[in-house]
């Protein structure tokens, strides 16, 4: 066993060797060695922040590092750094927008097709009352567990998920109604998204050594895996659109139709473009939501502050978008101070360099992955104040915003690759977590002290609460769900 081992190990040390001396040649940015990163590859396998294998990994870890990558050189940081899987999978390359490879003709194709029909502000404006019926729709699912523990992070995924479904396809995917999630539609459709998110954007060991590739069954299988599980998610979706059209042919298109008018793309990438509007779309910012919930219920007078300047803002009437996003100013803080905080992508989507580049006089490599270390920017002393806490009247009189113009703070990312979604994002999150804290009372089960709140974190490619989120919900007898 021990023989066997070594000769298959054999290459890896020759490959690792030959590179070492090669790099070296170079001047690279500081960083530990390829033998010291031996030391401890366990560790990275969880927590990529160097040099794996023959993979060099540089990581922007200040705001002025983080503009030259993004700002600076950003066409040529432009690239992405794609996981194997990533691949394998039919029809992804050419139907991509948050992974595609570099930013060629069908990633402005569907980047013009995702902005015109999903992030547009007419759009956003146009769907607010979409996002307010979403809202009722877990505020009634909730009235119906009254007093009983509920997964309030599934609940929370499955909302936000059809918030975006009805923009991209005017269809839900969750059945979230009357006080049940009907069928077997919530846990099978919430285990095909979670599967798929995992399985295309959290790397293998041949990704960092494609000495690996020829005996790279995984990548294979999972990638076939995958396939079928975003077939299964859109396949019927969109043959029962190409063969009986829209429910409601005088509605505005939506980014379904879009795409299927172009006939250049084929089942299986619109499925794909789907699947990562989706996921990018309500990962994220279900994770943000979940904090939000988690570091207001932890501090009661931040949470009755929120809840004042609501009820200020509604005076008992029904939740209103405009009226959260123009009075409610605290409210306002406390999401950016939770995206601060929690940044949901702590490396953002990694970059790759598509050609050599100086940076500061340092050479960086063509194919070189790069990440800009947003959660280390976020919480560093040098330009937060208090930085491990969370304080939201750092927000209240500032002019940081989340559009990627200030580098010590970039939830949504910066430069050509920035996040589209980061308004609709903020708009999804107000309106939901709004109503939550408007409409109920929540607690821990079992009357646990609320200070006992779990808040381990679990990192794969985002950075979520370790573990979900279960609460107790009480209806508040002085509000009444319009």
């Amino acid at each position: 066993m021990f023989l066997a081992t070594l000769l298959l190990l054999l290459p890896f040390f020759l490959f690792v060797s030959r590179s070492f001396f090669r790099m070296h040649r170079k001047q690279l940015p500081p960083g530990p060695n390829q033998w010291q990163v031996l030391s401890y590859l366990s560790e990275l396998m969880h927590k990529p922040h160097f040099k794996l294998g023959n993979q060099l990994m540089v990581v922007a870890s200040s705001p002025d590092y983080a503009k030259e990558f993004c700002r600076t050189h950003d066409g040529i940081f432009s690239g992405r750094h794609l996981p194997a899987v990533y691949h394998y999978l039919q029809g992804t390359i050419g139907s991509s927008i948050v992974l595609s490879p570099d930013c060629g003709k069908s990633w402005k194709l569907l980047r013009s097709i995702c902005q015109n029909c999903v992030f547009s502000s007419r759009v956003v404006e146009s769907s607010a009352w979409m996002r307010k019926t979403k809202a009722k729709e877990i505020l009634d699912h909730l009235r119906g567990k009254d007093g009983e523990v509920v997964n309030l992070e599934d609940l929370m995924f499955a909302t936000l998920a059809n918030m975006i479904s009805s923009v991209l396809t005017s269809r839900d995917l969750f059945v979230i109604n009357g006080g049940a999630a009907k069928g077997d539609n919530y846990e099978v459709m919430m285990d095909i998204v979670n599967e798929v998110i995992e399985g295309t954007t959290a790397p293998g060991l041949v990704d960092f050594l494609p000495i690996l590739k020829g005996v790279d069954f995984w990548s294979k299988g999972k990638a076939k895996d995958i396939c079928r599980k975003i077939k299964l998610t859109w396949g019927d979706i969109i043959q029962e659109r190409k063969s009986f059209g829209r429910e409601n042919p005088s509605s505005n298109r939506d980014f379904l139709d879009t795409v299927l008018s172009d006939t250049t793309f084929s089942d299986d990438q619109i499925g794909n473009a789907l699947m990562e509007i989706l996921i990018g779309a309500t990962d994220t910012t279900t994770i943000t939501s979940v904090w939000l919930m988690v570091e207001l219920i932890k501090n009661p007078e931040m949470l009755s502050k929120v809840r004042d300047e609501i009820s200020q803002a509604f005076k008992g009437d029904e939740l209103n978008e405009s009226l959260l996003s123009n009075n409610c100013n605290y409210f306002q803080a406390c999401i950016k101070e939770t995206l601060r905080l929690h940044v949901p992508a702590p490396l953002l989507v990694p970059h790759r360099a598509t050609e050599a580049c100086k940076v500061n006089n340092y050479t960086i490599p063509k194919n070189s992955m790069v990440l800009v270390n947003a959660w280390g920017i976020a919480r560093d002393p040098s330009y937060w104040e208090d930085a491990p806490i969370f304080k939201p009247e750092r927000f209240l009189e500032s002019k940081i915003g989340h559009r990627g113009t200030h580098f010590e703070y970039l939830p949504f990312g910066t430069g050509l690759r920035m996040c589209p979604g980061s308004t609709v994002a903020f708009k999804n999150i107000q309106i939901l977590v709004g109503s939550l804290l408007h409409y109920f009372d929540w607690s821990l089960p079992n009357g646990e002290d609320i200070s006992s709140i779990d808040t381990n974190e679990k990192y794969i490619t985002t950075l979520k609460k370790e573990k979900p989120l279960l609460l107790v919900s009480r209806i508040r007898e002085q509000n009444v769900v319009g």
